[in-house]
């Protein structure tokens, strides 16, 4: 899990907190698809990338996703449209990737799926900021805060 310090004080804003998840996020995936994205990328780092994308990348929106929908009700109609439209569009993308056989083979595809999949989830994390970052850590549920401590935990990675 990531460790941002001590957990946060009731009345901070979950805005420093989310910042600080979704760059390392950012970074994370930016150093695997931009190597991939490069015209002298093999087929086997290409493949990696993909394999990436499909299940850790994957599994830790999935994630991410849970905890957002837990926080609904804090959502304003616009927040919650921005956020659904956000999220549909990074699972859209990730099922269409699915359907591209052979991907890892093509160069130029791969590098249009990964420059538009890395905007997709900018966008997702600016949307999810912008509408979660002002709410006080002490107005999040517990379970919804054990989601969002919890986002960068990935069980299968760490071999639990």
């Amino acid at each position: 899990p990531l460790d941002l310090g001590r957990p946060p004080a009731v009345r901070t804003p979950m805005l420093p907190y989310l910042q600080g998840l979704h760059e390392q996020w950012l970074q994370e995936v930016r150093s695997v698809l931009d190597p991939a994205r490069s015209e002298t990328a093999g087929i086997w780092l290409r493949w990696r990338a993909l394999d990436y994308l499909e299940t850790g990348f994957k599994r830790r929106f999935e994630r991410e996703l849970r905890a957002v929908h837990t926080m609904h009700g804090r959502l304003t109609g616009p927040q919650a449209g921005h956020l659904w439209t956000a999220g549909e569009l990074v699972g859209q993308l990730l099922e269409n990737m699915r359907h591209q056989v052979g991907l890892c083979h093509h160069t130029k595809q791969f590098a249009s799926l990964a420059v538009t999949l890395q905007s997709a989830l900018e966008y997702w994390c600016r949307e999810v900021e912008e509408s979660l970052g002002p709410v006080r850590w002490g107005e999040v549920t517990s379970e919804s805060r054990v989601l969002f401590e919890t986002i960068t935990y990935d069980p299968i990675t760490l071999g639990a």
